[in-house]
Formats: structure tokens, C-alpha cells, sequence
């Protein structure tokens, strides 16, 4: 298939500056995309870091009342403390995944897809 040049009358120069020009939009366009997914996915870290820390202080109350209840297993009336102990650490097992799995696996994927298109659509036009 030929190419056709839509502007015969254009010159060598003009289309030159308009490829500067389109190039520099393109350029602008890509950094406030990668831009918004930056902060989006600043966001989402921090919602894992959240959970990550409320199974963190999960856990730890769940080893306190569990070592509790293994005091009071000296004395009776140890399964109460140990019932709770053991909900609190399930507790924390299921956030700690929960945050595990919000954690960012590739970062800026859409950007490096996009700029991997625009640099293979720069390749093919020149």
C-alpha cells in the first residue's frame, strides 16, 4: 500500500515543526497520564498499608490474649482468652492477605504500555 501525503503543498520545513509540535503534545499528554496513574496508584498503596497495619495490630493482640490464656491455663477459665486469641490472629491473617493483595505488582503498566504503542507507531511512520 503507498502512502499518500495529505499536504502536497506543505513544505519540508512546516512539516517538520509539525512534528515537533505533535511530538511535544504527545509528550505532555503521556506525563499527565502517567501522572494520574501515579496518584492512583499512590492511593492504592496506601490502602494497603493500611490493612497491612491494622493485621500488624491484629496479630499483636492476638499473641497477647493467646499468651494470656496460656497464663491463665495455670489458673481455670483459659478457653475464653484462648477462643478470642485465636479470632484476633484469623482476624489478622485475612487482612494481611486482603493488604498483601492491593499492593501495586507493575507499577505504571498502562504508561509502559502506551509508550511502548507510541514508540512502535514512531517506528512504523519513519
Amino acid at each position: 500500500m503507498r502512502q499518500v501525503d495529505p499536504r502536497p503543498e506543505s513544505s519540508t520545513a512546516d512539516l517538520v515543526k509539525e512534528a515537533i509540535t505533535e511530538a511535544r503534545e504527545l509528550m505532555q499528554v503521556e506525563v499527565a497520564l502517567a501522572r494520574d496513574e501515579m496518584n492512583e496508584e499512590i492511593s492504592r498503596a496506601k490502602a494497603s498499608c493500611v490493612a497491612l497495619g491494622a493485621a500488624a495490630a491484629a496479630a499483636l493482640l492476638g499473641v497477647a490474649l493467646v499468651l494470656v490464656a496460656i497464663a491463665l491455663a495455670i489458673a481455670p477459665e483459659p478457653l475464653p482468652a484462648l477462643l478470642i486469641g485465636l479470632a484476633f490472629i484469623a482476624l489478622a491473617i485475612v487482612v494481611g492477605v486482603v493488604g498483601y493483595k492491593r499492593v501495586p505488582r507493575r507499577p505504571l503498566e498502562r504508561t509502559r504500555g502506551r509508550l511502548g504503542a507510541d514508540v512502535r507507531l514512531v517506528r512504523e511512520l519513519v
